[in-house]
């Protein structure tokens, strides 16, 4: 049977909620808190109930990825981006392309409603198959206390982050380092 893959209904919390706890409790930095971070994010107001999707196989849910609006501050104002945080997979559907299926359908989906790129903080060895560089590449800086090649941009329309210079703003959103996939910074050392 074939994947789909929708937008997320108050009906699936519970299993979202699941699917999280699980997708990040075999990560050593994992604080087993990455599902309250998806409940902080559903009540922020840059939640967009359209570019929080399941993944569905047979009935069940394997799969999650949410995008909620930020912006970029910088000399011209404010241009609102997303932030994509999480992305997960149910352990056992793992590496099977159900994490690659979501990140494409949000970037389609993304781009549908006009916006023209995409932040993130995680793996870069992961995410840079997706066309994900250091947001420093951009001329974007970042107030998170991570390394910079931990904080990443991608464009959906070419050229979106040409010349727009300024800071990508996590202030309101909940920077929970695990939930993100960021390494500690003791791990660091």
């Amino acid at each position: 049977m074939p994947l789909s893959i929708r937008s997320e209904t108050a009906a699936d919390f519970d299993a979202v909620h699941t699917l999280v706890r699980e997708a990040f409790a075999a990560l050593p930095e994992s604080e087993g808190d990455e599902q309250d971070f998806v409940a902080a994010m559903r009540a922020h107001k840059g939640y967009i109930p359209d570019l929080a999707l399941v993944a569905e196989r047979k009935g069940e849910i394997v799969g999650y990825v949410m995008l909620t609006e930020t912006y970029v501050d910088g000399p011209e104002g404010g241009a609102p981006v997303l932030l994509l945080a999480p992305l997960c997979v149910t352990p056992k559907r793992q590496s099977r392309g159900v994490g690659a299926a979501l990140m494409h359908e949000a970037f389609h989906r993304a781009a549908a409603l006009g916006y023209d790129a995409v932040f993130l903080a995680g793996n870069p060895k992961y995410y840079r198959r997706f066309a994900f560089h250091s947001t420093k590449s951009f001329g974007i800086a970042h107030g998170m206390p991570v390394p910079d090649k931990y904080v990443m941009a991608r464009e959906l329309t070419p050229g979106a982050l040409a010349g727009r210079k300024g800071t990508i703003i996590l202030t309101g959103h909940t920077t929970c380092a695990t939930a993100l996939s960021i390494p500690k910074k003791k791990e660091e050392a």
